[in-house]
């Protein structure tokens, strides 16, 4: 649900160095190596595309709006469960169709899955659980626009993962754009009072939490997308989210149980605000719209529409929000924004080639 979310992105850094992934929300990410979307049919492309940029703005604008003063009445946790479930009823029905309606024939699918998967892909369900609360906390400190600017700093900070776990560099123009990015970021969440103090917009604290929940959200990507390139040729996708969104349920009822205390209402309390329904089908279907999204369009497309969602929250969270708005960090938005989409562009760094050692 980054998922809350919708799981964090593919990034230039991936596109090099891994294959297909999982994405931030659970459903799978290819990589298209075919041609651009406009020869696969620039309305279908651009529809889904459009479906895809709403999609992404709802979700982040619903963390706010299923709010009631600055809190949720209902159960974060059980709000989660509803959409791993949910997410694991798509998986299923996909094993389904690709076995012919078969349910024997979906059971033999994980029947010799190694034990080592089963362990990598409960590791990645608890991180997820944990990341997914954590989204959770951020969006009552910061409003939306702030949240998906600093979201786009996660390129970055997922290449910078996958050079220290898998040597992958980085090339000039990136760390360009990555310093671009950074220098963006600062008029984005500090401003400057009446006395000439420099002031964090949303407070020290809050900075903090938001950029170690980037971070996280960072280091998920890039261990599912290694655990991804490992098993991909030996276990179906589909195998592989039923497995962990077999996890995410666990963990999050879990964490609900662990957590419930003798006072406490119900597990379907709160859920009479349509705004919390709103948020749960956003965050249950938004994998079903990446795949289209890479059906008809490319990787790439997919990509570029987290800048979209930024421009466009940045001005809606002001809106709805009253989320602090002028021409100096529209200008830090903007930059960000625009080395974001660069970023996203520019080819990854050669991969060196492996070093023959003499006999």
């Amino acid at each position: 649900m980054a998922s809350a979310v919708q799981r964090t992105n593919i990034t230039p850094a991936e596109k090099e160095s891994l294959l297909p992934n999982n994405d931030n929300d659970g459903t799978p990410t290819k990589q298209s190596t075919s041609s651009p979307p406009a020869a696969k049919g620039t309305g279908q492309s651009l529809f889904f595309f459009l479906i895809l940029v709403g999609q992404s703005i709802g979700t982040q604008t619903y963390f706010k709006l299923s709010q009631r003063g600055g809190k949720y009445e209902y159960n974060t946790m059980s709000a989660m469960f509803i959409v791993e479930l949910f997410k694991l009823f798509i998986s299923l029905v996909q094993l389904l169709v690709a076995n012919n309606g078969s349910i024997q024939g979906v059971k033999s699918n994980f029947k010799g899955v190694a034990k080592r998967v089963y362990m990598a892909y409960l590791f990645l369900a608890l991180s997820y659980a944990v990341y997914n609360q954590l989204i959770f906390y951020v969006m009552r400190l910061v409003d939306p626009g702030t949240f998906t600017l600093f979201k786009s700093l996660m390129p970055a900070v997922v290449a910078l993962m996958n050079f220290i776990a898998f040597q992958k560099k980085l090339t000039i123009s990136q760390m360009y754009c990555v310093l671009i990015q950074i220098f963006g970021i600062i008029p984005v969440t500090v401003s400057t009072n009446s006395s000439g103090v420099v002031e964090l917009t949303y407070g020290v604290q809050s900075i903090i939490v938001l950029t170690a929940t980037i971070t996280f959200g960072a280091f998920n990507t890039v261990y599912n997308a290694s655990v991804v390139k490992k098993e991909s040729g030996n276990y179906p996708i589909a195998v592989q989210n039923s497995i962990l969104y077999t996890g995410g349920c666990f963990f999050n009822l879990f964490f609900y149980f662990a957590s419930m205390k003798s006072d406490d209402e119900s597990f379907f309390y709160g859920y009479n605000n349509v705004n919390v329904l709103v948020l749960l089908f956003f965050n249950s279907t938004i994998g079903v719209t990446i795949s289209l999204v890479y059906k008809y369009g490319d990787a790439v497309l997919k990509t570029l529409s987290q800048p979209v969602v930024s421009s466009v929250l940045l001005f809606l969270s002001n809106i709805l929000f009253d989320a602090p708005l002028d021409i100096i960090k529209i200008s830090g938005a903007g930059s960000v924004i625009a080395s974001t989409m660069l970023y996203l562009k520019l080819p990854a760094a050669p991969e060196e080639s492996p070093k023959v050692l003499p006999k």
